[in-house]
């Protein structure tokens, strides 16, 4: 596992062993792949039949939403980056929330959640977050339901993948971000 660059000093990203590329460019690049992003509604078709998406109900709509979603929340990530240069509002601070559920109480290395831009969102990021504006991305996907328990992908791979860096980070003591960077 390593620590990579995307927006220094305040958004980065785990690379996992055995991927090629980091989460956060692993997840818009998944997210922009219309093949992909319809299978996966296709396989969970039931989920887009709820009344939170009635209004793209079939797989192929809620594909183009994701890819909207993606190149929309890209372009936001780009405008939060300048505003926390120049120590503007909005910035990462103000878009990332704290993950409730078992995170509520926890404030070292505290889970982050980042949502789309549509309301509401198809796509999330996962983060933990090292000091003010500054985020590690070490997941995300397609929410389809309310709790990440309960929504496919996300409850076999987020709370893992949370868990894993944080232990990863207590393990090397990396509490800063010139800690990962050198």
């Amino acid at each position: 596992m390593e620590i990579e660059k995307i927006y220094p000093p305040y958004i980065y990203s785990i690379k996992y062993d055995d991927e090629d590329v980091n989460e956060f460019e692993r997840l818009f690049e998944n997210w922009r792949d219309l093949d992909v992003v319809v299978d996966f509604f296709e396989k969970n078709k039931e989920h887009l039949k709820s009344k939170v998406w009635s209004a793209v109900c079939e797989p192929e709509a809620a594909a183009y939403q994701v890819s909207e979603e993606a190149d929309d929340l890209e372009i936001l990530f780009r405008k939060l980056y300048f505003n926390a240069k120049e120590k503007n509002k909005p910035d990462f601070d103000s878009h990332f929330k704290f993950l409730d559920g078992k995170y509520k109480f926890e404030f070292e290395y505290a889970p982050m959640k980042s949502y789309g831009t549509e309301s509401p969102s198809f796509i999330r990021l996962y983060a933990i977050k090292m000091g003010a504006n500054r985020y590690i991305i070490v997941g995300g996907g397609i929410k389809l339901c309310k709790t990440i328990q309960e929504s496919p992908y996300l409850k076999d791979h987020i709370i893992q993948n949370i868990d894993k860096v944080r232990a990863w980070l207590k393990c090397y003591g990396i509490y800063e971000e010139n800690e990962f960077t050198n």
